[in-house]
């Protein structure tokens, strides 16, 4: 259930307890005490103003926080609740209640990574100076929500198929470093040392040259994805769900960008570090930062690196809670998926139920016994 939504008439976000407190100063009257029931006309107005952050709907009910009757202490968070469902592809409809879908991002004033801090400052300032608003920012979120509804596949991944690939890509990764012009035979068996595992993983890299080619073009190396795409498949098995394919050319964009910024703005530079790379990539903050300023330029990055440098070279003052709004990352799990949807879609011919029943290590076995009976690969 979301912690926050959407106020139609302040065009802003708003958590529980804001909320409740705007509808005290409107109505003039003092906060509502822990156990004092919300007033019948305050219910009216959430169930008509207040939307979904992620897909939109309105009629949302407010949930209120509860204390520990022995130590006093918070033991759930206040969060709004849909009654009337949210729409299916939402990812707050099969989200346990409190949890945020993880593409979400509350630029939030308390967070201690510095990535988050420098992008947290970024967004006030581009609030600040009129580059962007709340409304704005919702318009992404608005965005990416139709575009999840025209682009879905069905996910059929046999996690089976799954775990052959990866092993088989795996397998033959270091094929790249070995002479191309090897033929493994039966002559070679006889150099003392000789590395026959090295030799197998030749020869598998050359039974499957063409497979390795399709993954290599269209998904990179997999092996660090699959327990990630193995829960995805798992989770979304029989189901329809957003094909992130579709956001290629933004995904591609935002990266160009995001290494933009972590490599000339300097609050950015020195709280990635030396990892820069897989840390742009896996700071939700900077991917949503990044995407919204491309968003808002049309997708056009040198559009976005302009209106990037008016937000880092303003000086003058901000006002730090204009940072409170709910971002979005709309590439989160970006590879994973792909990866998924493209091993989901390897020809037919590529995989046989030979190749499903084996194992590498019976693979390597069976290759060897070939070699020494004079097969040549």
């Amino acid at each position: 259930m979301p912690l926050t939504a959407f106020s139609a008439s302040r065009q802003m976000e708003l958590d529980v307890d804001q909320l409740l407190q705007y509808l005290a100063d409107i109505h003039q009257r003092g906060k509502l005490k822990p156990k004092e029931p919300i007033p019948d006309i305050w219910k009216q107005t959430i169930h008509s103003d207040l939307e979904c952050p992620a897909c939109f709907v309105r009629g949302a009910e407010v949930v209120r926080a509860s204390s520990s009757k022995v130590t006093g202490e918070a033991v759930k968070q206040a969060y709004f609740r849909f009654p009337g469902g949210h729409h299916p592809f939402c990812d707050f409809a099969i989200l346990p209640t409190g949890e945020a879908p993880e593409g979400l991002v509350q630029f939030i004033s308390t967070a201690r990574d510095g990535i988050s801090r420098a992008i947290r400052d970024l967004v006030c300032k581009g609030i600040q100076i009129g580059v962007m608003d709340q409304v704005k920012i919702r318009g992404m979120r608005e965005w990416f929500h139709h575009r999840k509804l025209s682009s879905q596949f069905h996910v059929s991944l046999d996690q089976q198929v799954l775990q052959w690939v990866a092993a088989v890509q795996s397998g033959a990764w270091s094929v790249k470093y070995q002479p191309q012009w090897l033929t493994v035979n039966q002559e070679l068996l006889g150099i003392p040392g000789f590395d026959l595992r090295t030799a197998t993983e030749v020869m598998l890299a050359r039974r499957h040259a063409s497979l390795l080619t399709y993954l290599l073009e269209r998904a990179g190396m997999i092996r660090p994805l699959v327990s990630r795409i193995a829960k995805l498949a798992s989770d979304h098995q029989g189901r329809s769900a957003f094909d992130p394919t579709s956001l290629k050319t933004e995904y591609d964009a935002t990266l160009a960008l995001a290494h933009f910024i972590s490599h000339h703005y300097e609050p950015v530079r020195r709280a990635i570090g030396r990892a820069s790379y897989s840390a742009m990539k896996g700071s939700k903050p900077l991917m949503a930062f990044t995407a919204l300023l491309l968003f808002l330029s049309n997708w056009n990055l040198n559009q976005a690196a302009v209106l990037f440098a008016r937000i880092a070279g303003y000086k003058g003052y901000v006002d730090q809670s204009l940072g409170n709004v709910m971002g979005l990352n709309p590439f989160h799990d970006y590879e994973a998926w792909s990866a998924l949807k493209v091993i989901q879609e390897i020809p037919v011919s590529e995989i046989t139920p030979y190749d499903l029943s084996h194992g590498m290590k019976e693979w390597i076995e069976e290759t060897a016994t070939a070699l020494r009976n004079g097969q040549t690969f």
